[in-house]
């Protein structure tokens, strides 16, 4: 066999002569801080404001977004961004990248129940608060927690007002709870006795350690006149026997699988001074979709809660205004039990951002998991999240759930065409890689880390993110983005 590679390089003393030169390392940076290294500059006419999350695929340039950024400039209707993708190309990889580039700016990430755990490490590097659900932690849903802690320090006519927004969450939450214990809506004047017994609890319970779940259960088994009046029976007796199904609901969340999450006193806040919080819920992540959408629910509630009692304290002057990065990742979770009603119940907990300082990153593997609940109506609101998104960023997906994504974010055909050949390997030979440490492991797919993303009815921005070492060390799981092997 003929040679017929060409030695290239420089002869001579000094020299040396090689068959391939490897390619010198890349540096990027604004011309700022290069224009005196290198005079000669290179980039697109997209403003470089934001993140800066990778390359763009088809011209080089550096790729900068998130939605804050881009909603305080103009660009974005709303901090909103909706993140989809095939497991193992990088959804929850890009969102670490958009968490660490935000908490830069001073912004703070609430991670609202982390299922896998895929963000502990980082907020934890971040200096965060990390809560762990499911391993003898508690919530106490009827707690008014930080709303009603601002509402203590504010006082006055706001501080009732606020006081009335949190018994109002927990009545909302205790409501959502019941629903999917039943996998049913309640009925009405279901609904308002258990607001009324909530109320009651709250005046009772006034200054000293908030009521619980026992407690509520224990006033629907032993009622106060008041709550009798208010169910418009005869007495007592008579009250049981008309909400027993409610009474049976309660007594569910108590004594089973739930019940050491709810059944108790709040074991740990979550801090408003912190620079991050995530909370951990990867114990029950085998746990049945009961299980799984309640926490989910109750932990997006307190997140929220927590979000308004910060800006309640910065309206009075008595904190620094603050800025929030709401995660939300396997949304789909908690919301397809048939019959429970929860897409109403999680729009709800989550329609602030605009105007409340908020951005947010709902994540999820596609549309589909959005429509696949038995309701036609919870679907189309559930669609509702994706419209409400200015920002879609999507990986690599098959046809069928870009062409259902596309009726939301206008897509073209090369751009679905694009994004469905990253979901699909090259071969059926297997690429290993050596990692720093010296390991073989598969090599990650060749979509891994490319992403489209879409702004309205403009073109999408193709995007090739690259970690680096930093983020690996904190975001390192078994499909990422490793792009040559290391030897």
């Amino acid at each position: 066999m003929v040679n017929t590679r060409v030695a290239r390089g420089f002869r001579g003393p000094g020299g040396g002569a090689w068959g391939v030169i490897t390619p010198p390392p890349t540096f990027r940076g604004s011309s700022k801080q290069v224009c005196g290294l290198w005079p000669y500059s290179g980039g697109s006419s997209r403003p470089a404001i934001g993140v800066p999350v990778g390359q763009d695929i088809m011209t080089g340039s550096t790729v900068c977004c998130d939605p804050l950024t881009w909603f305080k400039h103009g660009l974005a209707s709303s901090p909103s961004m909706l993140v989809l993708g095939l497991q193992g190309l990088g959804k929850s990889s890009f969102t670490v990248r958009q968490i660490l580039g935000l908490a830069h700016q001073g912004v703070i990430p609430l991670v609202l129940g982390d299922m896998k755990p895929d963000y502990t490490d980082v907020i934890s590097a971040l200096g965060g608060q990390i809560i762990r659900l499911g391993e003898g932690q508690r919530l106490n849903v009827l707690d008014p927690g930080a709303m009603g802690m601002a509402a203590d320090r504010i006082g006055g006519e706001r501080g009732e007002v606020l006081h009335e927004q949190a018994l109002q969450r927990a009545v909302m939450l205790v409501t959502t709870l019941i629903q999917i214990m039943r996998r049913g809506r309640l009925e009405d004047w279901e609904e308002s006795l258990v607001a009324r017994g909530v109320r009651l609890l709250r005046d009772r319970h006034r200054g000293g350690q908030p009521a619980s779940l026992p407690d509520l259960a224990h006033i629907f088994a032993n009622p106060p006149v008041e709550l009798i009046r208010a169910a418009l029976v005869a007495d007592a007796d008579e009250f049981v026997t008309t909400t027993r199904g409610v009474a049976r609901s309660l007594q569910a969340l108590m004594e089973g699988s739930l019940g050491l999450t709810f059944s108790g006193q709040t074991t740990e806040r979550i801090r408003l001074d912190a620079p991050g919080v995530c909370i951990d819920v990867s114990p029950i992540r085998r746990h049945s979709e009961d299980v799984k959408a309640a926490i989910l629910m109750s932990t997006w509630s307190e997140g929220y809660a927590s979000i308004e009692a910060a800006n309640a304290l910065a309206e009075a002057g008595l904190e620094p205004q603050r800025h929030f990065l709401s995660v939300m990742d396997e949304m789909w979770e908690a919301m397809r039990i048939e019959g429970a009603g929860l897409v109403d119940k999680l729009d709800g907990v989550t329609r602030l951002n605009r105007s409340d300082g908020v951005g947010n990153i709902f994540i999820t593997h596609s549309l589909k998991d959005m429509e696949s609940m038995s309701s036609v109506a919870d679907a189309r609101k559930a669609r509702g999240f994706a419209e409400r998104s200015s920002i879609v960023v999507t990986a690599g997906l098959a046809m069928d759930d870009l062409r259902a994504l596309s009726d939301v974010k206008r897509m073209s055909e090369n751009e679905m065409r694009t994004v469905a050949a990253w979901s699909t390997p090259a071969g059926w030979k297997q690429k290993m890689i050596r990692t720093p440490s010296g390991m073989l492991r598969p090599a990650a797919p060749p979509g891994a880390g490319k992403v489209l993303i879409k702004l309205g009815e403009r073109a999408g921005i193709q995007t090739q993110v690259k970690l680096t070492q930093a983020e690996f060390d904190l975001h390192d799981t078994n499909a990422r983005w490793i792009q040559e092997a290391q030897r």
